[in-house]
C-alpha cells in the first residue's frame, strides 16, 4: 500500500497547520472557580503557592481563573451555598465543615502536601489540568510533566502499530495506519506538544509566537525517523520495538528541552539534550514492552468482541 505523498517543505508545513490552535486555546482558557478554605495564615500560604511569580500580574491571554478565600466552607464564614459555584475547594487545614456536601475538597493535610494533592485533582479532573496550570503556576510542572510523557507514550503507541505494518506487509490488509505518512503524524504530535505545554506555561499559543521552538522539531523530524527506518530494516522481527523507543525518546527530549526553555529562558546544550536523550531512551524499553502487551491483550479483546458481535447476529437471524 503506498504511503501518502509529503512532499515539499511548504506542503509538509501546511500539513502541521491543520492542527487546530483555537481548540488549544479555548481548553487553556477555560474559566476556573477555585475556593481556599482554613486559617488566614495557612491560606496565605496556599495562595502565594497557587499564584506564585504571577500573583501580581496576569496571563498574557488573561486571566479567566476565579480564586476565592474563606475560614470554613460554612455559611456562616461567607461560603457559597451554591454547590456549582467552584470547580473544587483546596482545605489548608480545619476549613471543611462535617456537613459540606458541595463540590469536591482537596485537603493538603489529609492528601500529603501539593504534589500529591495536584496528582489527585488531574486525576479526578484531567480536563482542568491544562487551565490549571495556565492560571496557577504550581501545576505548571506537574500538568508539563504529564503532557510530555502522553505525548511521548501516543507517538511510541503509533510507531509501534505502523512499524508492526513495515515489518510485516501482511498487516497492510487489515492496518491502514501505514496509509498516512508516519513523520507527518510523529511531528503533528510534537506541534501539538509544543503547544500545549506554551499555554501550560501561561505563554501565547500561536505559530508565530513558537517558532523558535518548533523550527528544531521540523528539523530534527527527518533525521530521526531515517534512524528508525533503518533499525526497522535491519532486524524485521524486532525493530518496530526500537523504533517505538526512538519514538518516545525523541519525544521526551524535545518536550524536555521546551520545557526547560519556558521555566528558564535557557536552551539546552548539546550535551544536555544527549543526556536526556539516552535516559529516555534507557526508561523506554519497558514501557514500550508493556505497551505492546496492552496492544497485543487490546487485539485479543477486539477479536473476542467481534465473535461475539457474529455470534449475536447469528442468533438473531435464527430468531427470524
Amino acid at each position: 500500500m503506498a504511503k501518502v505523498r509529503i512532499g515539499g517543505p511548504k506542503e509538509f508545513w501546511s500539513r502541521l497547520r491543520s492542527i487546530s490552535v483555537k481548540e488549544i486555546q479555548l481548553e487553556a482558557n477555560r474559566p476556573l472557580s477555585v475556593a481556599v478554605v482554613g486559617a488566614p495564615a495557612t491560606r496565605l500560604h496556599a495562595v502565594e503557592a497557587l499564584r506564585g511569580a504571577d500573583i501580581a500580574r496576569k496571563n498574557i491571554s488573561g486571566d479567566t481563573s476565579d480564586l476565592r478565600e474563606y475560614n470554613s466552607t460554612h455559611p456562616e464564614d461567607g461560603f457559597p451555598e451554591s454547590e456549582a459555584l467552584f470547580d473544587f475547594v483546596i482545605d489548608t487545614g480545619g476549613g471543611r465543615t462535617t456537613d459540606f456536601r458541595g463540590c469536591s475538597v482537596y485537603s493538603l493535610a489529609d492528601i500529603g502536601g501539593w504534589d500529591a494533592t495536584i496528582q489527585r485533582i488531574f486525576d479526578d479532573r484531567p480536563e482542568l489540568m491544562l487551565p490549571l496550570a495556565r492560571s496557577f503556576p504550581v501545576f505548571r510542572a506537574a500538568a508539563s510533566s504529564e503532557i510530555i510523557q502522553q505525548t511521548a507514550m501516543t507517538n511510541a503507541e503509533f510507531s509501534l502499530i505502523t512499524g508492526v505494518v513495515s515489518a510485516f506487509p501482511i498487516f497492510e490488509i487489515i492496518l491502514p495506519a501505514n496509509a498516512l505518512s508516519d513523520i507527518v503524524v510523529l511531528t503533528k504530535n510534537q506541534v501539538m506538544m509544543v503547544l500545549r505545554l506554551a499555554a501550560a506555561n501561561g505563554l501565547e499559543v500561536n505559530y508565530r509566537s513558537r517558532m523558535k521552538e518548533l523550527v528544531p522539531i521540523l528539523l530534527n523530524a527527518f533525521g530521526w525517523r531515517s534512524v528508525a527506518r533503518e533499525i526497522v530494516g535491519a532486524v524485521p522481527a524486532v525493530g518496530f520495538l526500537f523504533r517505538a523507543m526512538i519514538s518516545y525518546a525523541g519525544t521526551i527530549a524535545v518536550g524536555r528541552a521546551v520545557q526547560m526553555y519556558y521555566q528558564t529562558g535557557q536552551t539546552v546544550t548539546r550535551s544536555q539534550a544527549q543526556r536526556i536523550y539516552r535516559e529516555a531512551y534507557a526508561s523506554s524499553r519497558d514501557r514500550v514492552r508493556a505497551l505492546a502487551d496492552r496492544i497485543r491483550l487490546r487485539g485479543k479483546a477486539d477479536k473476542v468482541e467481534q465473535i461475539e458481535q457474529a455470534r449475536l447476529e447469528a442468533d438473531k437471524d435464527q430468531l427470524q
